[in-house]
């Protein structure tokens, strides 16, 4: 009778010889693929010659072959890197600040500057018409009525002296009143002209005042928009560092858990592979030993 047996790791012949009551030279010469009896491979299936008791022996080897396809201990255990509550909580914090970024500035008042500004660059040069000036008009109304009630005065006086006839003196004294008074509306027309210059500049003052008042409004907001961005962006470097320094601060612990266990492992691999070596000696002298 005969069993199988699939190598695990860490089989020898020398071990498979007891599990399985049978000389090593007895699986040698079953299993024509073995060259040489110190190396048998994981994975390989070898020829079990058990007798009568293969039933039990292969129950017995195939649990112990189950047992030993675990992997060693000291490949388990692997540190994986997580990132913890706080730094996911601090990623969920920089993404929120990241939505609420301010955006671009934009005025309130640049249609209104703008207004201004084609006004006051498109105001036609200062001309002065009399006939379209209203205080001119009030004037002329104003001395033209005094100068007929000055002219039908002086010519009723004139009358009165020449017996109640009107003569050529009268119509010239009366004529000659009615013109002091529009000698006298003739005067009034450089003050005109300067209250109208006055009027024109004065237009003009008020657009450049007027253009300074938003300009500053429009400034006093500007400075009240760059202290928002200033703080948002205060508040995202800071959230930021300390994102920075937690995740790095995790990473260089999750290294050095890392480098400990590779350590460790690195150890127990050498220390299983002295063992195996040592087996394989231990072998090798026993097959000398019952070939002699």
């Amino acid at each position: 009778m005969a069993t199988t047996h699939k190598v695990q790791w860490g089989d020898t012949l020398w071990d498979l010889s007891r599990k399985y009551g049978v000389s090593i030279d007895s699986i040698v010469k079953a299993n024509k693929q073995i060259k040489d009896p110190h190396w048998i491979y994981t994975g390989d299936t070898l020829v079990i010659p058990t007798g009568g008791s293969s039933g039990s022996s292969s129950s017995k080897g195939s649990q112990s072959g189950a047992k030993q396809s675990k992997p060693p201990a000291y490949e388990s255990g692997k540190p994986t890197y997580k990132p913890s509550g706080s730094l996911t909580a601090l990623e969920n914090q920089l993404k929120k600040l990241e939505s609420q970024r301010p955006g671009e500035y934009n005025s309130q008042y640049t249609e209104q500057i703008s207004q201004l500004v084609d006004q006051i660059l498109n105001q036609k040069e200062f001309s002065y018409d009399l006939a379209s000036d209203p205080m001119y008009q009030q004037y002329k109304a104003q001395y033209m009525q005094l100068g007929n009630q000055a002219m039908r005065d002086v010519m009723g006086q004139s009358a009165a002296l020449t017996g109640g006839y009107g003569s050529s003196y009268a119509a010239t004294a009366g004529s000659q009143a009615y013109n002091q008074y529009l000698t006298q509306l003739n005067q009034q027309v450089p003050e005109l002209y300067n209250a109208a210059y006055s009027r024109y500049t004065a237009e003009q003052d008020r657009m450049l005042d007027q253009m300074d008042l938003l300009m500053e409004m429009d400034q006093a907001d500007y400075e009240k928009y760059r202290e928002q961005v200033s703080d948002y962006q205060d508040q995202l470097d800071y959230y930021k560092d300390k994102y920075l320094e937690q995740q790095e601060r995790e990473f260089r612990e999750y290294q050095e858990k890392l480098d400990a266990w590779q350590k460790d492992r690195d150890y127990y691999y050498k220390k299983g592979q002295d063992a195996q070596d040592q087996k394989r000696w231990e072998e090798e002298m026993r097959r000398k030993w019952y070939t002699m």
